[in-house]
């Protein structure tokens, strides 16, 4: 898993970026911002990134949908779960 420069969501293009000015604050990894189609990541190790992409991803799905997950650490425990199966499981996205 690598990051990319874009993402697509819903049929929407995300451009990622990699930056310490986070409008979330201080204490996130990364943040989404869906009405401008970004999603911002704080430079930080790599898999802390990947994990932080895969949380916004979920944060942009939810949104898509029309859910309402409001529970960061759940999200968070969703997101560390997926990127586990991910690295595990690489032939499965290759």
């Amino acid at each position: 898993m690598k990051i990319p420069e874009k993402v697509k969501i819903g049929g929407l293009n995300y451009a990622v970026a990699v930056t310490e000015h986070l409008k979330s604050g201080q204490d996130a990894y990364g943040e989404i911002l869906t009405l401008e189609l970004k999603i911002n990541l704080r430079p930080t190790c790599e898999e802390r990134q990947k994990i932080a992409l895969l949380h916004e991803i979920i944060h942009g799905i939810d949104d898509h949908l029309g859910y309402i997950i409001d529970d960061e650490r759940k999200v968070h425990e969703l997101a560390a779960a997926l990127y586990q199966v991910i690295i595990d499981n690489p032939e499965l996205f290759s």
